[in-house]
């Protein structure tokens, strides 16, 4: 019944998706050659495959430096600086190449979101050469030091949502249509990720492999929009993005925060809420137990002044004794 759902969903009223370039600032697109004389070639692989071989002189530029400790996104300034130093300018229309296409895709997504002109993503992998002759294989460039040229883009502010944002928008009349990207076992809180598993309030599932596979065949269908896509973190939910908007030609926003970053925040709602074993309890008992605002409680007060008194006591009647 749950893969019936998302299949529903991939077929029933909306805009249909080719795979192909859809033409535009962002898109996908199966043929490298008629880009590459007139793009910034951008390799989100690890370095060492990018230096190693891809398009000629490629930015080696792999998903793992948007990212800080425990999959945390960048700031946008710190973004800017890396796009710097790897030699792009937010005037270029870009092509971005890899193998592993969540990796390639959250690349893209990226450098959309952060206002480069034009962003096309090659859609099969570049380590197979891509259809490209010899000649226009090599080594990729790494990232300098220092930003050669400064990267002067503007966010693209009206394709992105914060965790707050979208708590507001859930609230009124007109909600917003959710997608929701993940496995469905996470999205039936089968497999918990986050402090609690489920899915955000409304929110469909659209796993991105399902559609991806899709899209693949030219077959997929998407809901009249706009509507708002996440998946479970920065990394996925970005990725999840490109597929919808850049794959298929959606009118879609995305929550950059994801999925884990909505759970473990026990204010606010979800559908299907669940907790590992054991986890719900303990939440709500930390929870009662928390001081506010560093205040200590007045038990404990109470409690520590106890513990001083028997401890002078002790020491007191302990000198006494050493003194006989």
């Amino acid at each position: 019944m749950k893969r019936a759902k998302a299949l529903l969903l991939v077929s029933s009223l909306g805009i249909a998706a080719s795979g192909l370039a859809w033409g535009g600032d962002f898109a996908y697109t199966t043929d490298a050659r008629g880009f590459i004389d007139h793009s910034t070639v951008v390799d989100a692989r690890a370095q060492s495959a990018c230096l190693k071989r891809t398009v000629a002189g490629a930015r080696c530029l792999p998903a793992a430096d948007f990212l800080g400790p425990h999959g945390r996104l960048a700031a946008f300034p710190d973004v800017y600086w890396l796009l710097g130093t790897a030699g792009i300018a937010a005037r270029d229309a870009v092509l971005v190449v890899g193998d592993d296409p969540i990796e390639r895709d959250f690349v893209a997504g990226m450098l959309y979101l952060s206002g480069q002109s034009r962003v096309m993503v090659l859609n099969q992998p570049i380590s197979g050469g891509a259809g490209l002759p010899a000649s226009r294989l090599g080594p990729g460039a790494a990232r300098g030091m220092l930003r050669q040229p400064i990267y002067e883009g503007t966010a693209r502010e009206g394709a992105m949502l914060l965790r707050s944002e979208l708590a507001a928008e859930i609230q009124r009349a007109h909600a917003p249509v959710l997608l929701d990207g993940r496995p469905a076992a996470a999205y039936w809180g089968e497999t918990v990720r986050a402090l609690r598993g489920g899915h955000l309030p409304g929110a469909q599932s659209l796993p991105m492999t399902d559609l991806r596979a899709e899209i693949s065949k030219g077959q997929a269908h998407l809901p009249p929009g706009p509507f708002v896509v996440y998946g479970h973190d920065p990394f996925e939910s970005v990725a999840y993005f490109t597929l919808a908007r850049a794959g298929a030609g959606a009118d879609a926003r995305v929550l950059l925060d994801g999925w884990a970053a909505w759970a473990n925040n026990p204010g606010l709602p979800v559908d299907a809420e669940t907790y590992r074993d054991g986890m719900k309890a303990m939440t709500a008992l930390e929870t009662r137990h928390v001081p506010r605002s560093g205040a200590i409680p007045a038990k404990g007060i109470g409690a520590a002044a106890l513990g001083l008194l028997i401890l002078m006591t002790g020491s007191w009647y302990l000198g006494r004794l050493s003194k006989k």
